[in-house]
């Protein structure tokens, strides 16, 4: 289960106890609001917004692998390449969204879990 007092730092997240991205822990108004966007390329290899449980991709540069987590860090709903320009519209039991370029979560699917 994550923790609200360590969204606000850079941490590793595992997957099988293989890290397989540095993560930006995004936890206020304007992080969670900015993300990706207006970036050229992403500054952070991928990042996570909590509280969080929809997404969109306006003003974005480049295709995103988006993770829908629960409260369990169970990935509960996977998007592979979403495209600039999209909605996703809120993902029931979602409690964060994790981003990262195209190609990041390639390894994961629905139903795996991650951790910090």
């Amino acid at each position: 289960m994550f923790k609200k007092e360590t969204i606000y730092m850079i941490k590793k997240l595992y997957y099988k106890n293989k890290v397989i991205a540095e993560i930006y822990l995004a936890d206020t108004f304007i992080k969670r609001f900015l993300g990706y966007m207006f970036q050229k390329q992403p500054k952070y290899k991928s990042i996570a917004i909590c509280p969080c449980n929809s997404i969109h991709t306006f003003f974005m540069k480049f295709n995103l692998d988006v993770l829908f987590v629960n409260d369990e860090m169970k990935v509960i709903k996977k998007i592979s390449d979403l495209k600039p320009g999209k909605t996703i519209f809120p993902v029931k039991e979602a409690k964060m969204v994790i981003e990262a370029k195209t190609g990041t979560f390639c390894n994961l699917a629905e139903g795996d879990f991650i951790k910090f």
